[in-house]
């Protein structure tokens, strides 16, 4: 089982890709004649999608560069997954309430920002939610019971988690902490990608993980145009337009991150409540108010976070953090259907919510 099954940030937005683009030139005429074209590959890693699409001047390089993206998704996932018994990760969670673990740079850049978000969003963002977390099954429709839940609860607070920066070691407060890293480690996994692409000199390229994607440079002369989802609901008894886009957003060069409860849940069959993924780490149960958070920043390592805080927070509050961040804003969908922008946007014109 990968890191991301359960606590997948599910990416709502989808690629309006165009058809492959290959130089005209007769080949037969000219047999050494490099082929420049759009390459992409999509492949199943941390229990997710992850896909590449890519312009590159030599074919050859491009798939290289595809190839070499997909490596460091795996060699991610069996590092930071919760699942895979011989991940770091696991072995912090076996080992860290019996005394300190020293952990790799790669694991201690990654703590350290999910600290600093915690501390950011006072405990909306947590990674200590897993302490609850992983007793949802949500393929089986399964989650903890009351008296399950009411007891680990106390053990989700971030400032349970000892962390030395400097000496990379990390201790838990608590017995019953677990942690994961799906709220923020598929942002830092695409920023990965991106870097890269550019070492293989890849200037034109969307690189996604789920929730996450990562924008390098335009679409040769014009931007990427993501698309956010119709939130759940508003054809609830129309199949084919369940997939319909309420948002275009043209973009170049940046990171999206969306959350959204409507990918991974299921429906109590006694109490009709909506069970996702997105987990409140004061209640241990899913977050309410909110259907859809996108966040758009400079990179995946910042704006994946800041989208589950967000949609965790609410509206109300969700803006006003998102607001003090400079150089990154959000859209938000809210239970009702309104679509709500930070300060930094203004409603597309070319919004497709009609």
């Amino acid at each position: 089982m990968s890191i991301f099954t359960a606590r997948e940030k599910s990416f709502t937005a989808s690629f309006c890709f165009f058809l492959i683009v290959r130089l005209c030139a007769p080949f037969l005429l000219f047999p050494t004649l490099v082929q420049a074209e759009w390459l992409s590959d999509e492949q199943s890693i941390m229990g997710t999608s992850v896909s590449v699409t890519l312009w590159s001047d030599d074919s050859a390089i491009g798939e290289q560069a595809i190839a070499a993206v997909m490596e460091e998704m795996r060699r991610i996932d069996e590092t930071l997954s919760p699942y895979i018994s011989t991940s770091e990760l696991s072995t912090v969670n076996r080992e860290a309430y019996d005394g300190a673990v020293t952990m790799s740079n790669e694991l201690t850049t990654i703590i350290d920002k999910a600290l600093f978000y915690s501390r950011a969003s006072k405990g909306a963002f947590d990674i200590t939610f897993a302490s609850v977390g992983k007793y949802y099954d949500y393929r089986n429709k399964q989650r903890p019971t009351e008296q399950k839940r009411i007891k680990l609860l106390e053990a989700i607070h971030y400032q349970f988690i000892q962390f030395d920066k400097e000496s990379r070691s990390i201790k838990f407060l608590h017995p019953n902490v677990q942690i994961d890293l799906g709220g923020i480690a598929k942002g830092y996994a695409v920023d990965r990608a991106a870097k890269i692409l550019s070492n293989f000199h890849i200037v034109n390229a969307t690189v996604s993980a789920g929730g996450d994607s990562r924008i390098v440079g335009d679409k040769r002369g014009e931007p990427w145009v993501i698309g956010i989802k119709k939130p759940r609901g508003l054809h609830a008894s129309d199949e084919s337009k369940r997939d319909q886009v309420a948002i275009l957003l043209p973009l170049e060069n940046t990171a999206i991150s969306t959350s959204g409860d409507y990918e991974r849940f299921f429906v109590d069959e006694k109490t009709g409540e909506r069970v996702h993924h997105i987990l409140n780490p004061k209640t241990g149960k899913s977050a309410s108010g909110v259907v859809s958070v996108s966040v758009i920043g400079p990179v995946g390592f910042d704006t994946d976070p800041l989208s589950t805080t967000i949609f965790v927070l609410g509206v109300t509050e969700g803006l006003k953090l998102i607001n003090k961040f400079r150089g990154f804003d959000c859209v938000i969908i809210d239970s009702v259907g309104n679509v709500h922008y930070s300060d930094g946007l203004e409603p597309p014109v070319n919004s497709a919510e009609n």
